[in-house]
């Protein structure tokens, strides 16, 4: 059923965060948080199969779609994401909700749940491997983390200058997306839809802050990482991609974490769907009656193993 569609946003100290919501702010809220370098159109086209007793907020993280981005300067962490969307919550006055993400998403939800513990009541978190792979290595280096974010981006700072000043024809954006995500060309447009700023002349231009591509991970061992996310855990549905396209050696990690997740969190589902990254996007009627099922049931019941 379609649900009614709102647009606003939140003022923070270096802008405003932008917001999209869909069904009545009477209904129990379910915060949707995308992944990297994506905006809150990504849950376009799963939110019309959700439940209509809910009420769905989906934000644009600093940097993306209709979101102001952080000043120009320094590198941003997941840490100031989490910071984003708990504005966002404050302004709303939640006192508990759910939390719906995609990719990296993930990684900011733990760690909010980890803060702010018992606020989040349930967590639906969509292909959560490859960011659990990205978030922590088996022999940890602060020296190779510090390389790989700090010295990349300060000596290559020119770059995102320049790429803050790309101008794309509509179609071209279109094909970047569906070359880099395997989307169709509608699924593209969709995408785009928060993201692109005509500039006159047929072009346009992409809201996505250049600097977003380098969001720092939280440095952290992998105890350090299962400590944050099994402390005071709500009950998780994951729905996992059965086509992971990282390398192997991450696929394993992935693999891994999650068997350690599912070992120490007393309800944690894992739903597998054929399908790439996107699935949210490309095949949401594959998986969400159990999303349906997830939100409907009652948490404390053991029967949840057997969605």
């Amino acid at each position: 059923m379609l649900k009614k569609t709102e647009e606003w946003s939140v003022e923070a100290i270096w802008g405003k965060i932008a917001c999209v919501s869909w069904g009545d702010p009477g209904n129990f809220p379910v915060l949707m948080v995308h992944g990297h370098m994506d905006t809150a159109a990504t849950f376009i086209p799963i939110v019309q199969h959700l439940p209509d007793k809910y009420y769905y907020v989906a934000i644009d993280l600093p940097g993306h779609g209709k979101s102001d981005p952080f000043p120009v300067g320094p590198l941003i962490s997941q840490a100031h994401h989490m910071v984003a969307i708990h504005l966002v919550i404050q302004h709303l006055k939640w006192e508990a909700f759910v939390y719906m993400a995609h990719s990296s998403g993930f990684i900011i939800g733990i760690l909010y749940n980890y803060i702010y513990p018992n606020r989040i009541s349930k967590m639906v978190n969509l292909d959560p491997p490859p960011p659990l792979s990205m978030n922590c290595f088996p022999d940890y280096s602060p020296n190779l983390w510090y390389q790989y974010f700090y010295d990349d981006y300060y000596e290559n700072y020119s770059r995102w200058e320049l790429e803050r000043s790309k101008e794309y024809s509509y179609e071209q954006a279109i094909n970047l997306l569906v070359r880099s995500r395997k989307l169709s060309k509608e699924q593209s447009a969709v995408v785009l839809s928060r993201t692109l700023v005509p500039v006159g002349n047929g072009k346009y231009r992409l809201s996505w802050e250049p600097r977003m591509k380098k969001v720092v991970g939280i440095p952290m061992s992998e105890e350090m990482l299962i400590k944050i996310a099994t402390t005071n855990a709500p009950a998780m549905l994951n729905i996992v991609a059965s086509i992971d396209e990282t390398i192997e050696m991450l696929k394993e990690r992935g693999e891994h974490l999650m068997k350690r997740l599912q070992e120490s969190i007393p309800v944690f589902i894992v739903i597998n769907v054929s399908g790439t990254h996107d699935i949210h996007i490309t095949k949401p009627e594959a998986f969400v009656d159990k999303i349906n099922d997830f939100l409907n049931s009652d948490i404390k019941t053991k029967r949840l193993a057997k969605l």
